[in-house]
């Protein structure tokens, strides 16, 4: 008993809707700790609460006692009840389109965590794939192939010419440069040496 005649606070369930004050387990509830009677308290750990504030509740309980409305979650797999009002997201006109499929928090955070997860082992792949084309003989063969096979090509492209230049070259060699036109009689002179190029 206290001495300044104050009795200390009598600990509760925290389900406001709970009257237990007995066998009082903690539980984790986002940054802060709660105490739960055991019946609460096992219903808290299988989440048959809502997300936001913690409220338990028994899927045999009409409204589940706090008159609030609740929305369950469309996953088969889950069936999760939220208050409509602790929900982050204004989903209330949400609900009137038959089309709209609710997800609750507990599945958003499954899928953002698969996406997240996914999206690691992606970029791991990837990764490694580089890591191993860095090493790996075949995959660096295959490049030099690649390169020769560009290096082949632009050289098919321009042997043609290449040969017609070389060729040029060499029957002004033998036949003598073309002289800078600078009048007539020379002009007429490159002329014959070019139509006697072409007949050989």
């Amino acid at each position: 008993m206290s001495t300044s005649g104050e009795y200390p606070p009598v600990r509760q369930c925290f389900n406001q809707y709970c009257p237990s004050s007995f066998d009082l387990k903690a539980a984790k509830f986002s940054d802060s700790t709660i105490l739960l009677c055991c019946t609460c308290y096992e219903l808290y750990k299988r989440r048959k609460c809502c997300y936001f504030c913690a409220q338990v509740y028994k899927d045999d309980e009409q409204n589940f006692l706090d008159g609030k409305k609740w929305v369950q979650c469309d996953n088969q797999r889950c069936g999760k009840w939220t208050h409509i009002d602790c929900e982050v997201s204004d989903i209330e006109s949400q609900l009137q389109h038959r089309s709209f499929r609710y997800k609750c928090p507990w599945c958003r955070i499954e899928i953002d965590k698969k996406k997240k997860q996914s999206q690691i082992t992606k970029s791991s792949i990837n990764q490694d794939q580089a890591d191993q084309s860095d090493q790996d003989p075949e995959y660096i063969h295959s490049l030099i192939k690649k390169i020769s096979l560009e290096e082949a090509s632009i050289q098919q492209i321009y042997e043609p010419w290449l040969k017609k230049n070389t060729f040029l070259e060499e029957l002004l060699k033998k036949n003598g440069e073309f002289t800078q036109c600078i009048n007539q009689e020379e002009l007429q002179s490159d002329l014959i040496k070019m139509r006697n190029l072409l007949k050989k």
